[in-house]
C-alpha cells in the first residue's frame, strides 16, 4: 500500500467490497473459516482505512464507501460469521464518521441481495438436515428474485455522488425502504420470529 500511495498519490475514493459467504450449522463451523471469515469482511477494509483514511484527512478530501449488508438488521441463518462481519464494518464506518466530521465522506451502505455468483462461491457444509436445506434454498430464491449488479452500482454511484456520510440501503424496493423501516419499529422478539418462519427453521433449534 505505501508503494501504490508513492506511485499514484492518495486516492479519492476507497470502495471495500470484498466478502464471500460461509454457510455452516454452528457445530461444525471449521476454525480456519472464522479467521478467514473476519480477515475478509472485517480487517481487510479496517486496515484499508487505516493506511488511506488520514492521508485522505490531510488532504480535506476523499470518499470510503464499506460496502455491509442488510444481514446487519435481518442475519442469514447459519451464517453467522457473515453476519458479523457486515455488522462490525458498519460499526466501524459510523465510528468514522463521528472522528471525520468532513473528510473524507464514510458512506455505510448496507445492501441487500444482488444477482452475482456470490452462493456459488460460498464455502457450505453437505448438511441433509431440513432446517439447513431449507435455509439455503430460500437463500438462493432471494438471490434469484434480488437487483442486477448494474442496478448496485447505480445506487451506489448515486451516493457517492452526493458526497454525504451516513447509512444507506439498496437492494429491491422491499428491502431497500420497507425492511429498514420495520426494523425501527418491530420488536426483536417478533422479528427473529418472521426471520425463523421465513427461512422455515422449525422449532428443534429455537
Amino acid at each position: 500500500m505505501d508503494q501504490f500511495v508513492i506511485d499514484n498519490g492518495v486516492p479519492d475514493l476507497l470502495i471495500n467490497n470484498a466478502g464471500y459467504g460461509s454457510f455452516f450449522e454452528w457445530a461444525e463451523f471449521p476454525g480456519f473459516e472464522i479467521h478467514q471469515q473476519v480477515d475478509v469482511l472485517f480487517k481487510a477494509p479496517v486496515m484499508l482505512c487505516r493506511k488511506l483514511v488520514p492521508l485522505m484527512a490531510a488532504k480535506n478530501s476523499g470518499i470510503v464507501v464499506n460496502l455491509s449488508s442488510l444481514a446487519t438488521l435481518y442475519p442469514l441463518p447459519f451464517m453467522p460469521l457473515y453476519n458479523a462481519g457486515k455488522s462490525g464494518l458498519s460499526s466501524f464506518t459510523q465510528s468514522m464518521m463521528l472522528e471525520y466530521h468532513t473528510h473524507p465522506v464514510f458512506i455505510d451502505f448496507r445492501m441487500g441481495d444482488v444477482q452475482t455468483g456470490f452462493n456459488n462461491s460460498a464455502v457450505k457444509y453437505p448438511s441433509a438436515r431440513p432446517n439447513t436445506k431449507n435455509a439455503w434454498n430460500k437463500i438462493e430464491k432471494q438471490l434469484k428474485h434480488s437487483i442486477s449488479p448494474d442496478q448496485a452500482s447505480q445506487l451506489i454511484w448515486k451516493r457517492i455522488l452526493n458526497a454525504r456520510s451516513g447509512t444507506f440501503y439498496g437492494g429491491t424496493m422491499f428491502q431497500g425502504l420497507f425492511l429498514p423501516f420495520i426494523d425501527a419499529v418491530l420488536p426483536f422478539f417478533i422479528k427473529r420470529k418472521l426471520l425463523r418462519y421465513w427461512y422455515l427453521l422449525n422449532a428443534d433449534n429455537a
